[in-house]
């Protein structure tokens, strides 16, 4: 038999070759469910080593808080958390939103040099930002007398954060690296906290106990840049330019507003009930706050992680992102629920009798998650769909609600009120992703009906009028432009 003669089937007819194209058909079919298949499990997989790696790493704040409490004593921790919710607002003032923006950039990027401009204009944007939040820092450390005895504590902090803003987090979760970003997270946390335990003897290290507590994202910074120069290249440094620092500006502007958002949800509730309520509420609101963090921690890891993913197109780009939707919001449902559940006992077991009162603040920040969820997994689309404005509205809105709410909530019924309002702020919120997600859906529709009609040589309204209203005679299909 020659090359081009057709295969000879065993009952010796030849095979007709209008039944080869089901043949054919079933293989791509195949091919296709495979691929779902193999693009459902990496989700999957990364998600589960992005939270083990967050997992891992909230081993530092469960174990250095009891320990600290004991070897530096109440008044100088409180020096310490003071001076680290200072420098989480450099923190996030350097981030500016470059964990969404620039994520979504590396993740639809086709080249080496590509991806390797993008690192370098964003990490030379933060570098810049840095630059300025230090200064400013550093001269009000030096003007205010309380703060000025600590300025050692605040320059080692800031020098760290420096170090740490050159941990191309987004860069590792672009390019699929998710299981490496764990493992530095995890590594960096479990070292940092075995230093933390070793060195810090009592109230004169409060400097070390903030080395300590920066230490983490520097070291990941450092890791990474070796692996990326030695091993991996999936970028490598380059030179930018003003301009494209400029665009990387531009491309995060909307999520800094977003990112503002949520520094003043988090960080206002604690100062409104210390000026208008008592220690204990204070007390009771940071302890339950601190359960709820760990959640949102954990799973914010594992929503960056599935950004790429979202961006994806092809055959099973819409089931695979339906996955992850739905595994997103269950994740944060049966967080929730397991805080609701085991407030009562796990409360008085971790922090002892006398902190009975975070019972319900615990569980209500446990309800609050669900409606995380919902404006959590939307907000996955919004920004996967490169509408950050939308985002950056949803956020100064909400941001505004929750201030409205808190005030009166926190002077009337203390650290219940606070979280009533907290709750009700992430309802509130989740709401307007849902309108969001329902105009744009809409919005969509519009404009596929539009460019169908010019297809057909139709204007909108033609085209309208081809779709049967109810009991109207539905036209033969061959009469129907299409």
């Amino acid at each position: 038999m020659t090359r081009d003669e057709p295969a000879i089937p065993p009952h010796g007819t030849p095979e007709p070759l209008d039944r080869a194209v089901p043949v054919d058909a079933a293989a791509d079919a195949a091919a296709e469910m495979r691929t779902a298949d193999a693009s459902a499990r990496g989700a999957g997989t990364d998600a589960l080593a992005v939270a083990l790696g967050y997992l891992a790493s909230f081993a530092y704040p469960l174990v250095s808080l009891p320990f600290l409490t004991r070897i530096v004593g109440a008044e100088h921790l409180g020096h310490l958390m003071f001076a680290l919710a200072v420098l989480q607002i450099v923190i996030f003032t350097v981030d500016f939103g470059f964990g969404g923006s620039a994520l979504r950039r590396i993740a639809v990027a086709t080249s080496e040099s590509e991806r390797s401009r993008i690192v370098a204009a964003t990490l030379g944007a933060k570098v810049l930002i840095w630059c300025a939040a230090s200064v400013v820092l550093m001269g009000v450390v030096l003007a205010v007398p309380s703060m000025r005895a600590l300025w050692l504590m605040y320059l080692l902090g800031l020098l760290l954060i420096g170090i740490g803003a050159l941990f191309p987090a987004f860069l590792l979760q672009g390019v699929g690296r998710a299981k490496q970003f764990a493992v530095f997270t995890a590594v960096s946390r479990l070292a940092a906290l075995a230093l933390l335990l070793l060195t810090v003897h009592g109230p004169e290290d409060l400097a070390l106990a903030m080395l300590w507590q920066q230490f983490p994202l520097a070291l990941s910074a450092v890791l990474c840049w070796f692996f990326l120069l030695t091993r991996w290249h999936d970028a490598r440094p380059v030179r930018t330019s003003l301009a494209e620092i400029r665009d990387a500006f531009s491309d995060s502007g909307a999520l800094f507003i977003s990112n503002v958002s949520v520094l003043m949800m988090g960080t206002m509730n604690t100062v409104v009930l210390g000026l208008v309520s008592t220690r204990f509420d204070v007390a009771y609101f940071g302890s339950g706050e601190r359960f709820s963090n760990a959640v949102r921690g954990v799973l914010r890891g594992v929503v960056d992680a599935m950004l790429p993913r979202m961006t994806s197109e092809g055959a099973d780009a819409r089931s695979l992102q339906r996955l992850i939707s739905w595994g997103v919001f269950g994740a944060y449902a049966v967080s929730g629920a397991m805080l609701v559940l085991n407030a009562p006992w796990f409360v008085p077991w971790y922090l002892g009798a006398s902190m009975v009162g975070t019972v319900p603040v615990m569980q209500l920040m446990g309800a609050s998650l669900v409606f995380v969820g919902i404006g959590t997994v939307l907000q996955l689309h919004v920004t996967a769909q490169h509408r950050f404005s939308a985002i950056a509205r949803i956020a100064g809105a909400g941001c505004l609600f929750h201030l409205v709410a808190l005030i009166p909530a926190s002077w009337l019924w203390g650290s219940i009120g606070a979280s009533v309002a907290l709750v009700v702020s992430e309802a509130f919120l989740a709401g307007l992703y849902v309108i969001d997600a329902v105009r744009h859906r809409v919005a969509d529709g519009g404009d596929a009906q539009a460019d169908e009609a010019a297809d057909a040589g139709q204007s909108p309204s033609d085209a309208d009028a081809t779709v049967p209203s109810p009991g109207q005679t539905v036209p033969d299909p061959g009469t129907v432009a299409r």
